[in-house]
């Protein structure tokens, strides 16, 4: 029977002719049946769209429309000639395509050649007969949307789903149709590809084929790709071949259409290799060889860069790190030494270490170095073999952080000494910085006078330059690369010790020195993996990028994520928690008749200095002398409790309480400061609910916080949990980041069925459809997902009378949210957003989405071929995973980000952050601020109300409880 299908978005007569049923091996493929593991169910969410508060309704609504969501990208590519497409459409395509089951274990050369011909077709109604019983075939098929059912003669079924295949084998001969195929759904969407052109591009594999082998073994198995069709860009890549094999290929060269081979082998070794170590031994062994020298230190240098959670805490590994970087001493390779250490100490991270001694008198088993006196922290520098310091891991280079909580960064070597020797319980925080204890180690002792800026840098444990050991997890790729011209760098550093002998040499020299030698190894999204102009991945996709792509920061012709360049200086590392002081932050302080002025301050304005600013602002003629400042809170209990603050005290915006106040107090009276009254207003501060905070304050801090788990997830975590591998660090944060999606739905649920009367009920229904609204202006599609599911659960959904008292417009909003999860056609239209070419970092995906990606690709290949390890299965997975992580990096602070994604256009905040987004001067943004003192302080007050509100959240987890609260605002109603 023939089937009217619609190709190219017209109606045509056509011959969907499928092969024999493919059955899928079991554990590969999805199977068509509901609900199974791997296939999340992500039908029923919604999508994005009012504003900040009551009265902006009609602007909020036409923010919501986002003109993404009226275009099908993977469809406009599917619906045009297959002699039309482009390069760029058919790497939409294949981004599309290597997520379905029907392309498993094929090569990406063979899934592009099939994306280029591939024809699409749409039936429309269900129940249409697809193919009749003993029909002939004459194409390959696979189910993009929708599912179908088989009826075999013997009255057994089968069903088929989105990602299964059916139709032709790879052969000429004749086959026939065993069984009637009906559409079981609307809209089944298909893309069909010939016969004899499905038959010629999988016979091609062979010709394509490189064998290496080794005493007659097949040992490596390359493909010839090219990646344009100039045919002036081609090679080989690795797609399999033994442990053994593929270690060695790290050294070996590389062809221009496998870039990224050393990245994806260091990302994905531990599942084919027992332990790192067997890859460490070769790498210490291939050093010795003059020719592998540069090699083998590229690779440890991105090893360390990339991975560095693999050498922290494992014993072997860090003996590994200590033997390299002696070899590289012994070579005299001083500019890749350094290079080393700069990357050890931006990766390392705290870590806390527990020793007890059985008396204060017991010796410690470390010794120490540096202090404050010299301008440095204070250091480990040695540790006794086999002590139960150095079994906790305690090692000599490690910067010592703290102390039982008590701050080590600008403390005395004597003090240290002291505080470590009186206590018998040692709670020591510590961090390796071999970068700055080296520098200590070769600082003659008399040489202390260090300007200002340069003690203050010392002080906190670095030489002056960006912070590198308080880096965030944002910019886990923006580190030093490795160097092209390793002499250009020694000279350098030669210069820079003009101006002090012995010595790393002073601030600014050093900071000339790191400031040349970095660069990015991996640029964010979509500045991603840029090499001779096109994207390092062209050897899974088999393309060029994607005009869509905007153009990459400049870089070297030949950069690349294995071969870098390091004299490229447009990626820096930024320490986020050390911006410069602005007086960007407002205190309202109060006198004893209750009248008080707005104070602008900055992060380390002093008591003293806020006291001297408020007698101004209030007029007053006595000296700052005559007064201090108070605070005055009030417990839950209604105890009103006040204390003077000392004059050096600072950070004093972060340290009130929303029940507190600061005073101005006059040191020679004894006046109340705060009458009951006052304090009753005060205590009901302190008492929040979600109808009283800012949706675009809620927003904010929501995403804030789900970045920063985000940015926590070490790309090995993604390996360790889709593998179940058993790793010292585990999947702790990836977990943490799965768990908040479940987190934030149950809140969102809970806040709406505890509330018993039915027209807050529908304010706080409204009042989450404008946060996931402000979620999505964010980039957190997590938060936005969770918000529009809580929404959803059936305790919340089956309240009608709740949600008919909700505003049409409103309804229409929440329906437009849950649009963007639409989970057809693998959820295309949220792909759509997230692949827009506009949308940079911070992003924040969709949890269940990457699980779901992943969960693909490692089912749905093989993980060995013919005995060899299939590392074209590693190699998508670890573009995935590299995909990822680029949206968590960013070059400026996140939280300026989110917020002014967040603000509406205009606002005077949103001019204050974009000035000093831009790096407006600071005088702007200080006019700007004391123009809007009031409206600053109100701002923050609102944040700190968020903040406290999230951090106690009191959840219902158990939906049978959920369930009970939701019949007693509404019960049953009987039909």
């Amino acid at each position: 029977m023939r089937l009217a299908l619609r190709f190219c978005g017209q109606f045509a007569q056509a011959t969907c002719s499928p092969f024999s049923i493919k059955k899928p091996k079991a554990g590969q493929h999805f199977v068509a049946t509901e609900n199974e593991p791997g296939d999340m169910d992500l039908s029923g969410l919604p999508e994005t769209a009012v504003d900040s508060e009551e009265d902006d309704d009609e602007e909020d609504i036409e923010r919501a429309s986002d003109p993404l969501m009226s275009r099908d990208i993977v469809r406009d590519c599917l619906e045009k000639d297959p002699m039309d497409r482009t390069d760029d459409d058919i790497e939409q395509l294949l981004e599309f395509m290597h997520q379905l089951p029907a392309f498993a274990n094929m090569t990406m050369s063979v899934r592009r050649e099939l994306c280029a011909v591939m024809v699409f077709a749409v039936v429309e109604r269900a129940g249409t007969i697809v193919l009749n019983d003993g029909e002939e075939l004459d194409s390959w098929s696979v189910i993009l949307n929708g599912s179908v059912e088989v009826s075999y003669p013997d009255g057994r079924t089968e069903m088929l789903c989105m990602g299964n295949s059916f139709g032709v084998s790879p052969t000429m001969e004749k086959e026939f149709m065993k069984g009637i195929m009906r559409t079981k759904v609307d809209d089944c969407q298909f893309v069909c590809i010939a016969q004899q052109e499905y038959c010629c591009i999988l016979n091609q594999v062979e010709k394509n084929m490189q064998k290496v082998e080794e005493e007659g073994e097949i040992v490596m198995v390359k493909e010839h790709r090219e990646l344009d069709r100039t045919g002036t860009r081609k090679g080989h890549i690795v797609i399999k071949g033994t442990p053994e094999r593929l270690t060695m290929h790290l050294v070996e060269e590389h062809s221009v259409v496998d870039p990224t081979y050393i990245e994806d082998f260091l990302l994905t070794y531990r599942t084919f290799l027992s332990s790192p170590m067997v890859v460490g031994k070769k790498l210490l062994e291939w050093f010795h060889d003059p020719s592998l020298r540069d090699k083998v230190t590229r690779v440890v240098l991105l090893w360390v860069n990339n991975h560095f959670n693999d050498f922290e805490g494992d014993p072997a590994m860090t003996h590994f790190l200590e033997e390299f970087e002696s070899n590289l001493e012994k070579e005299k390779m001083c500019g890749h030494l350094r290079l080393l250490n700069i990357a050890c100490a931006a990766k390392a991270k705290p870590r806390l270490v527990t020793l007890t001694k059985p008396s204060r008198d017991s010796p410690l088993a470390f010794t120490l170095l540096g202090g404050q006196e010299k301008g440095f922290c204070i250091f480990i520098d040695a540790v006794e073999p086999g002590s139960k310091a150095a079994e906790a891991g305690l090692k000599r280079g490690d910067q010592i952080l703290e102390v039982n909580g008590q701050n080590f960064e600008t403390v005395q070597f004597s003090k240290a000494n002291e505080i470590l020797k009186n206590n018998t319980h040692l709670s020591i925080t510590v961090k390796t910085n071999l970068l700055v204890f080296k520098e200590l180690l070769i600082r003659p002792e008399h040489d202390h006078d260090l300007d200002g800026d340069e003690e203050h840098d010392r002080k906190n444990g670095a030489p002056h330059l960006p912070k590198i050991g308080d880096i965030k997890k944002a910019s886990r790729y923006s580190i030093p690369d490795l160097a092209v011209d390793v002499e250009q760098v020694m000279g350098l550093e030669k210069a820079s010790k003009k101006a002090k002998s012995n010595t790393v040499g002073g601030r600014n020299k050093l900071k000339k020195i790191f400031d040349k030698t970095l660069t990015s190894i991996l640029p964010p999204k979509p500045y991603n993996d840029v090499c001779v102009g096109q994207s390092q991945d062209d050897s899974i996709v088999g393309m060029k990028p994607s005009k869509q792509i905007p153009p990459a920061l400049p870089v070297s012709g030949n950069l690349s994520s294995s071969n870098p360049d390091l004299l490229q200086s447009h990626h820096r590392i930024l320490d986020f928690n050390n911006q410069p002081d602005m007086s960007d932050q407002v205190l309202r302080v109060f006198k004893a008749d209750q009248q008080s002025r707005y104070i602008m301050i900055g992060k380390d304005t002093t008591a003293k200095d806020v006291v001297a600013q408020a007698i101004r602002e209030f007029a007053l003629t006595a000296a700052p002398e005559a007064y201090s400042l108070c605070e005055v809170s009030v417990t839950p209990e209604g105890v009103i409790k006040q204390r003077r603050l000392p004059d050096q005290l600072s950070k004093l915006a972060d340290r009130i309480q929303l029940s507190g106040r600061y005073y101005l107090k006059s040191n020679m009276e004894t006046e109340t400061l705060c009458s009951d009254e006052d304090a009753q207003d005060l205590l009901r501060e302190g008492q929040i609910s979600l109808l009283q905070l800012s949706t675009v304050e809620v927003a904010t801090q929501l995403s804030m916080r789900a970045f920063e788990l985000f940015c926590a997830i070490e790309p090995t975590e993604y390996i360790d949990d889709l593998f179940k591998l058993r790793s010292k660090t585990g999947s702790f944060s990836l977990k943490r980041f799965e768990e908040s999606i479940n987190h934030e739905t149950f809140w969102v649920a809970t806040e709406v069925v505890r509330e018993p009367n039915q027209l807050k009920r529908m304010k706080i229904i409204k009042h989450f459809i404008k946060i996931a609204l402000h979620c999505r202006e964010c980039k957190n599609f997590n938060s936005m997902f969770a918000i529009i599911s809580g929404l959803n659960l059936a305790p919340v959904s089956r309240l009608r009378g709740t949600w008919e008292k909700l505003p049409s417009k409103y309804e229409k909003l929440f329906g437009d949210l849950q649009d963007l999860f639409d989970p057809s056609r693998n959820m295309a239209k949220y792909r759509n957003v997230l692949n827009n070419q506009n949308l940079q970092p911070p992003i924040i995906p969709l949890f269940p989405v990457i699980k779901k990606d992943l969960t693909f690709l490692h089912e749905g290949n093989d993980s060995k071929v013919d005995g060899l390890v299939n590392f074209e299965k590693l190699r998508m997975i670890a573009k995935e995973i590299r995909h990822v992580g680029r949206m968590a990096s960013v070059n400026m602070d996140p939280a300026l980000m989110f917020r002014t994604r967040s603000l509406s256009q205009g606002s005077a905040n949103a001019a204050v952050l974009d000035v000093s987004q831009t790096g407006g001067h600071k005088k702007r943004v200080r006019r700007s601020s004391f123009l809007n003192a009031k409206k600053l302080y109100e701002d923050a007050q609102m944040a700190r109300k968020v903040k406290q509100y999230l951090s106690n959240l009191s959840l219902e987890t158990n939906e049978e409880s959920l369930q009970t609260f939701s019949i007693q605002c509404e019960a049953s109603i009987s039909t």
